[in-house]
């Protein structure tokens, strides 16, 4: 038999040495290569043209989704997705009988996915999986999962915000999230009682935010104005925003006039 020719594509590098852990162990296949984004699991599918790919869901600027949207229908690879979604996305790749394997996911459900995978492969005279990926591309696109930063979904209008941090992914009411904090390349959400730290940029979080309920009062701070005490006298001619926890967030000078404009 032929060496099936893999790539695995995911932007943890921790997931990434387990899923090649697991192939290692299959005499059949041939890891080519690695991506960590979207964009560059588009472009080595291209050159490569590897005949499975592992593909992660979430991911920066191109989600799996979107990669997959990037390939011709001819030219696309089986495809395996490895997702940390649960609830309706997990139904979803049941539906629409496409291979998938939950983070984290055991040696015996990795080892089917494969072989059924590598059984199609093999015996082209089975149905391929392009309906199935067509159809499931449509339904997450209908479901608005089709963000080019998909460490965060917006559902549809403002209402909840989806991200992942630590490894899972959370569900947002956007009115329990009371404020929000640049920390370098992630954004750390507050909600009562805890943060929840998503790589994101703050251009990002405010696009998502509900702008009639959130301000972004400097840079690195977004608050939700349904939390907000007071704004009170700083040092010198600075003023801070005080939430109702007594979290006192500055306002920047460039953002005054805005803060201002709330009168």
């Amino acid at each position: 038999m032929q060496s099936i020719t893999t790539l695995v594509v995911d932007d943890e590098k921790p997931s990434r040495q387990a899923i090649r852990n697991l192939l290692s162990r299959d005499r059949d296949i041939q890891v080519v290569g690695e991506a960590m984004d979207g964009e560059s699991a588009v472009e080595m599918i291209r050159e490569l043209s590897p005949k499975l790919v592992f593909l992660d869901v979430e991911m920066p600027r191109l989600s799996g989704m979107e990669v997959l949207s990037r390939i011709p229908e001819l030219e696309r690879p089986e495809a395996i997705f490895v997702t940390a979604y649960e609830n309706y996305a997990r139904g979803a790749f049941d539906l629409y009988a496409v291979d998938y394997v939950m983070k984290p996911f055991s040696d015996g459900r990795f080892t089917t996915a494969l072989d059924r995978a590598k059984r199609r492969i093999v015996d082209r005279s089975l149905a391929g999986p392009e309906e199935a990926v067509r159809a499931l591309l449509s339904y997450f696109q209908e479901a608005g999962i089709s963000s080019r930063d998909a460490s965060a979904v917006p559902s549809q209008g403002y209402s909840r915000l989806i991200v992942k941090a630590d490894g899972q992914l959370h569900f947002l009411n956007q009115r329990d999230i009371r404020w929000v904090q640049a920390q370098g390349d992630y954004v750390k959400i507050h909600v009562k009682g805890h943060g929840l730290l998503v790589r994101m940029t703050m251009s990002k979080a405010a696009q998502l935010l509900d702008p009639a309920v959130f301000l972004r009062i400097r840079k690195s701070a977004i608050v939700n104005l349904a939390y907000v005490r007071r704004v009170k006298q700083l040092q010198g001619s600075n003023r801070g925003m005080e939430l109702d926890d007594g979290t006192t967030i500055p306002i920047g000078a460039s953002y005054r006039e805005v803060v201002g404009e709330l009168r």
